[in-house]
């Protein structure tokens, strides 16, 4: 009996301490959010560089559908994921710079080069291995400019 009691107290004392850092950080919502939306790109985006640096074969059904997923997520990210206050040494796991929100409207016009970016890689992602990765190189300079403005290392 008293091992049941103890495994009781324990799984009690697991979730008010799970309940207690969710209180804490009111980001880590958002953080985990913008994490999921990255590491879905980067799946794509991974599937898409495969097959241009000869890894795997072209496959231009694969090819249209990770491109399609990249636009449509480009086509989400907003300030909602992106919280004020949310940046790297005030939100847990967030690599987020503080510049971000300095910048705002600069943010958002990256997050809109994204979205034009990933938009020109669509019809260019089933046609031939040559067209994806000229299409990529749009998308990975959009990537690049801001994660080199607004991203910490890890």
């Amino acid at each position: 009996m008293n091992v049941l009691k103890l495994l009781v107290v324990a799984g009690m004392l697991s979730s008010m301490t799970t309940w207690a850092q969710a209180q804490e950080d009111p980001f880590a919502d958002a953080v985990e959010t913008r994490h999921g939306l990255m590491l879905q790109m980067g799946a794509d985006l991974a599937k898409m560089g495969a097959m241009v640096k000869g890894d795997v074969a072209f496959d231009a059904a694969l090819s249209a559908k990770a491109a399609a997923n990249l636009a449509a997520i480009a086509s989400v990210l907003s300030m909602e994921q992106f919280p004020a206050g949310s940046e790297n040494g005030k939100a847990a796991d967030s690599y987020a710079k503080a510049e971000l929100w300095a910048n705002e409207q600069d943010f958002l016009a990256k997050i809109a080069d994204l979205n034009a970016a990933a938009a020109a890689l669509q019809p260019l992602a089933a046609a031939d291995v040559d067209s994806l990765k000229t299409g990529m190189g749009g998308v990975g300079k959009a990537c690049a400019a801001c994660h080199t403005a607004y991203r910490m290392a890890e």
